[in-house]
Formats: structure tokens, C-alpha cells, sequence
């Protein structure tokens, strides 16, 4: 079955831009609103992907499939392009999502792994501060910013399950790892790295201000504040 993939991750899949391409986008904390984390839309890109493929078939591709509702809308926004979504992939898929695309796709979903039962489902780049693709994307009156899922940029309890009253002591660790990678990556490249050069701006920082003393200021305050 020769059709062309459009994945929504490009961390774990290479993009080609023959066989496989790119689209970008990502939910808006707090809604079903799927939006692009660059400048160019999500109905721009669809549109140019649109007349890019030759094809009126398509394989949708992401990493995780939890509630699905990011497939959905993609997939509804392919076919008001005479697009039709004929099968999902996916390392891991949720027992509703596998049972939802699997009704309702003409091929279905291919899986490596089904989860049934589950609480909620994490990924570990979302606990690590200003790595590529960490966390959710968050609009504010400034613009775009994306929030790491612990205090004091979002809440692990909203966006991660982590139980309430567990909730700064998670934070806390979460703050020390970060310091401790970002250390480890001045050291290796011998400078103090900037949270402007961090590929996604972070929410509540200062874009001239160094990583590492960021956090440091933000775990003094956190002990300070909540003890």
C-alpha cells in the first residue's frame, strides 16, 4: 500500500518530503483549539500539503494516541480538502482511540502497543524545562509560550495526574533535573546557555536571562514560598 504519511511528530520519524511529511501543530492548553506552534497556520499547511501530495489518501502518523481528539480534527480538516485519512499510526494508542480509528478508518490503526485502563498518559520530555517539545503550548496576551508540566510554569496535577499533595515535591525534582541537564549541556559546550536560544519560548522568563539561573531563582523561590 504505497500511500504517502503526514506525521505529526518529527522527533521520532524522519520527514522526507516524498514519502513522509511534516505538520505541525500541537493543542491549545485548556481547549480542543488545534493550532501550529510556528508561524505558518494549520490550514496553511494543510492547504500546501494539500497541493503538494499527489494523492487523495493519506496515513496519519503521531507518536501517542490518547483521547485522539488531534487526529480527529486533522482528519476532518484533510477531508474538507477531498482528503481522506484511511489509517492512523502509532507507537502507543489508548483501547478508545484504537477502537474509535478502528470503526471508523477504512484500514484502521497500526499500534505497537494498546493501553487500556489508564489514568493519564506522560512523556518524559514534558518534565525536563526547554527541551524540544516539552509541554503544552499556552497563548497569552504576548503570544505563544509553552509551560513544562511543574510548578512554577504549569500544574502536574492538570496536565499529568501527579496527586495534589505530591505536587511540590514533584516540582521540586523536576526543577533539580533540569538544572542538572542544563549544567551538564553549558559545560559540554562551554557557554551558559540562554533562554532565547532554547527552541521554544517558555512561559514567565526572560528571554536574555540564563537557563540555569532561571531555575536556580525559580527552586530558591519554591522553597521559600511553599515550605
Amino acid at each position: 500500500m504505497n500511500i504517502p504519511i503526514v506525521t505529526l511528530d518529527k522527533i521520532f520519524i524522519n520527514i522526507d518530503e516524498e514519502n513522509i511529511y511534516f505538520l505541525d501543530c500541537t493543542r491549545l492548553n485548556g481547549t480542543n483549539e488545534i493550532i501550529s506552534r510556528k508561524s505558518e497556520s494549520l490550514d496553511s499547511q494543510i492547504d500546501r500539503l494539500t497541493r503538494t501530495i499527489n494523492s487523495k489518501k493519506i496515513i496519519l502518523a503521531d507518536d501517542v494516541i490518547f483521547s485522539g481528539t488531534v487526529i480527529k480534527t486533522i482528519i476532518k480538516k484533510f477531508k474538507e480538502k477531498n482528503i481522506e485519512v484511511v489509517r492512523v499510526l502509532s507507537s502507543i494508542c489508548s483501547n478508545e482511540g484504537y477502537d474509535y480509528f478502528n470503526s471508523n478508518l477504512k484500514y484502521g490503526v497500526i499500534t505497537n502497543y494498546i493501553m487500556y485502563d489508564v489514568i493519564d498518559q506522560v512523556c518524559e520530555r514534558d518534565f525536563y524545562f526547554g527541551i524540544a517539545g516539552s509541554g503544552i503550548m499556552i497563548r497569552t496576551d504576548n503570544g505563544l509560550f509553552k509551560a513544562p508540566y511543574f510548578m512554577p510554569y504549569g500544574n502536574p496535577n492538570e496536565r499529568a495526574s501527579i496527586p495534589i499533595d505530591k505536587e511540590l515535591d514533584f516540582s521540586k525534582e523536576c526543577l533539580r533535573r533540569s538544572i542538572y541537564l542544563w549544567n551538564e549541556i553549558d559545560k559540554l559546550r562551554g557557554n551558559n546557555t540562554i533562554i532565547r536560544e532554547l527552541p521554544e519560548s517558555i512561559i514567565n522568563t526572560n528571554m536574555d536571562d540564563e537557563v540555569v539561573k532561571t531555575l536556580k531563582k525559580e527552586m530558591k523561590r519554591i522553597w521559600k514560598n511553599y515550605k
